[in-house]
C-alpha cells in the first residue's frame, strides 16, 4: 500500500474510530452500578479528581455570582434553591445548590464537570462554550459560599 493511503488510513482511524471507541467505553464507565446507584445521588471519580485551579476569595465568589446571576439563577433562582422562573417548566426541576443534596456529586471537580459539560436529559445544558474554565471555577467557588459544603 503506497505510504500515502497508509498515512490517510491511519488518520481516519485516529480521528473517527478511536473518539467512537472511547465514547462508547465512556458509556459504559458511567453506568457502571457501583456509581450509579439506582434514583439516588452518585459520584463521578475522574471529576472528583480534579481539583480546583482558582483559589476562593472574595473576588473569585463576587466574579462567580456576577456568572451565576447571569448564567444561572433564570433555572436555580436568585439564592440557588432551584426555584427560577425559567425552571418551573423544566423536569426534572433544577437542583437546589444550597442544600445537601448534590446528585452528580458534591466535590468541586463533580460540581465543574456539571457545569461545563452539563447533565444529560435534563434541563443543565453545557456552559464550556459560554464561559471559560476559569469562570466556571469562579461560579463554582460562588456555590460553595451558598450552601453547607465546605471545602
Amino acid at each position: 500500500m503506497p505510504s500515502t493511503i497508509r498515512d490517510a488510513v491511519l488518520i481516519l482511524t485516529l480521528t473517527v474510530a478511536v473518539p467512537v471507541a472511547l465514547a462508547g467505553r465512556h458509556a459504559q464507565e458511567h453506568q457502571h452500578p457501583a456509581t450509579h446507584p439506582e434514583g439516588g445521588a452518585h459520584r463521578h471519580p475522574a471529576a472528583a479528581a480534579i481539583k480546583n485551579p482558582v483559589a476562593v476569595n472574595a473576588a473569585s465568589i463576587a466574579a462567580g455570582k456576577q456568572q451565576y446571576d447571569k448564567q444561572c439563577a433564570g433555572c436555580h433562582g436568585d439564592t440557588g434553591k432551584g426555584d427560577g422562573s425559567m425552571g418551573e417548566e423544566l423536569n426534572p426541576k433544577p437542583a437546589n445548590l444550597v442544600d445537601a443534596d448534590w446528585k452528580h456529586g458534591s466535590s468541586d471537580g463533580e460540581i465543574f464537570v456539571v457545569i461545563r459539560d452539563g447533565i444529560k436529559n435534563s434541563g443543565m445544558k453545557p456552559y464550556a462554550k459560554k464561559l471559560t474554565a476559569h469562570q466556571m471555577w469562579d461560579v463554582v467557588n460562588y456555590l460553595r459560599s451558598l450552601g453547607p459544603h465546605a471545602h
